[in-house]
C-alpha cells in the first residue's frame, strides 16, 4: 500500500490558515507575510507535502485552453535619467513591444515605472511597486554599463534585458551577440572579404559584456598576419560629440588598413566613408551589428521583439514558480539574431574558404 499523498488542505488545516493562503505561501508569494510564508513552507515540508504534478499539468492545461484573466501587473522598470529616451530609443521601443504583446496576451498588465523620477529613491521605489500590488520587475537596459541600483528586489520576481545591469545580478535574456558577431564575420568572408575591420564604441562593448569584439579578435588571431585589421575604437558612448571627435582617428586607421569590408554599429561610418570618395558597397562592404538603427544595411536583426517578449515569458515562470529576489544562479537566456542582406555589402570575390573553415 502506498502512503496517501499529503494534500495542500492538510498543509493549510495544519497552519491554521486558508488553502488559498497556503498556495501562495509555497509560491513564495509575497502577498503573505514573511514569517507566515515561512512558517507554512516549514510545516509543508515536515508533512511531506509535494505537488500532485497530474494536478499540475491539468491545471496548467486548463489555463491555456481558457482566455487570459487578468493575473497581476508588471512593472517595466525605466532608469533613464530623460525618460523620453528610456522609452524611445529604437532598441529598447522593440524590447518594450515584444514584452507588452505578451504580457496582455498572458493576463498581465504591462506598466512603466521611472526609476529616476526626482525624488525617487530606492526604498521609495519599493515601497510603491508594493503598494500598487506589482511583484514582477522588467529592468530593460540601463544608461550606462556596469549600473548599481540601490532597489531592494527581494519580494519581486525579476528580468534585466542585456548586461547593463550589475548589481542587483537578475537572470539575462539577450541578442546572442557572440554569435552574432562570427556571423556578420562569416557572412563577409563567404562574399570574398578578408580584410575585415570593426569599429565601435567603447561603452557599446562594455554594454555586451564584450561579446561583441571577442570573436573579432578570435577572427584577427585566425586570420593571415597580412589580413589582420585592429579594432578601431570610439571612447566612450556612440553619442554625437564623441563620434564626432573621432573621425580624424577614423580617417588614419582606415587609410592605413584599407580595409575590404566593415562591422560596426557606429552609423556615421558610411558617411566618413563617402566622404573620403569610397562607396558602399563599391569600394567598401559595410554590415552592422544591429538592423534596428540601420534597417538599410546588411547585417544582423537582434530581434528585439522576440526578446521582449521572451523575458516576460520567463519572468511569468517566476512569477508562478514563486522565485523572488536576485537568484543564486542567474540563468542566460540569448536569442539568436538573423543575418540579413541590406544594400552595403557586394561580392568581392569566391568565398575565403580557408578562413571560413579555421572560424569553425
Amino acid at each position: 500500500m502506498m502512503d496517501a499523498r499529503v494534500t495542500l488542505k492538510q498543509v493549510a488545516a495544519r497552519a491554521g490558515v486558508h488553502v488559498s493562503t497556503a498556495w501562495r505561501a509555497l509560491k513564495n508569494d509575497t502577498y503573505v507575510e514573511a514569517a507566515k510564508r515561512a512558517r507554512i513552507r516549514a510545516i509543508a515540508k515536515e508533512l511531506g507535502y509535494a505537488p500532485d504534478p497530474m494536478l499540475t499539468a491539468l491545471s496548467n492545461y486548463r489555463r491555456r485552453r481558457q482566455p487570459a484573466a487578468f493575473q497581476s501587473t508588471l512593472a517595466w522598470v525605466n532608469n533613464f535619467p530623460d525618460r523620453r529616451e528610456g522609452r524611445d530609443l529604437i532598441n529598447i521601443a522593440g524590447y518594450h513591444e515584444g514584452a507588452l504583446r505578451h504580457a496582455t496576451q498572458m493576463g498581465f498588465k504591462l506598466e512603466e515605472f521611472w526609476l529616476a523620477e526626482p525624488g525617487m529613491t530606492g526604498r521609495r521605489a519599493r515601497e510603491v511597486l508594493l503598494a500598487r500590488g506589482i511583484r514582477g520587475l522588467v529592468f530593460p537596459p540601463q544608461p550606462l554599463s556596469g549600473t548599481e541600483l540601490a532597489l531592494d528586489v527581494e519580494s519581486f520576481a525579476c528580468v534585466a534585458i542585456g548586461y547593463s545591469l550589475a548589481a542587483p545580478r537578475l537572470h539575462v535574456v539577450g541578442n546572442h551577440q557572440h554569435n552574432a558577431t562570427l556571423r556578420a564575420l562569416r557572412e563577409l568572408a563567404k562574399l570574398g572579404h578578408t580584410r575585415i575591420g570593426m569599429v565601435a564604441a567603447t561603452e557599446t562593448l562594455r554594454r555586451a559584456n564584450h561579446s561583441f569584439e571577442s570573436p573579432y579578435h578570435f577572427f584577427q588571431a585566425v586570420q593571415e598576419e597580412r589580413h589582420r585589421v585592429p579594432l578601431f575604437a570610439i571612447e566612450g558612448r556612440d553619442e554625437p560629440r564623441n563620434i564626432a571627435a573621432a573621425r580624424e582617428r577614423f580617417v588614419a586607421w582606415y587609410k592605413r588598413h584599407k580595409p575590404t569590408a566593415i562591422v560596426s554599429h557606429v552609423s556615421e561610418v558610411r558617411g566618413w566613408l563617402e566622404a573620403l570618395g569610397k562607396s558602399v558597397p563599391g569600394d567598401v562592404s559595410l554590415a552592422t551589428l544591429s538592423r534596428a538603427f540601420d534597417k538599410d544595411w546588411s547585417g544582423i536583426d537582434q530581434q528585439e521583439i522576440e526578446i521582449g517578449r521572451r523575458a516576460v515569458e520567463l519572468l511569468v515562470s517566476l512569477f508562478h514558480s514563486g522565485e523572488r529576489g536576485a537568484p543564486a544562479t542567474p540563468l542566460r537566456l540569448l536569442v539568436e539574431g538573423r543575418w540579413i542582406e541590406g544594400e552595403t555589402t557586394r561580392r568581392l570575390g569566391p568565398p575565403a574558404a580557408d578562413l571560413i573553415s579555421r572560424l569553425g
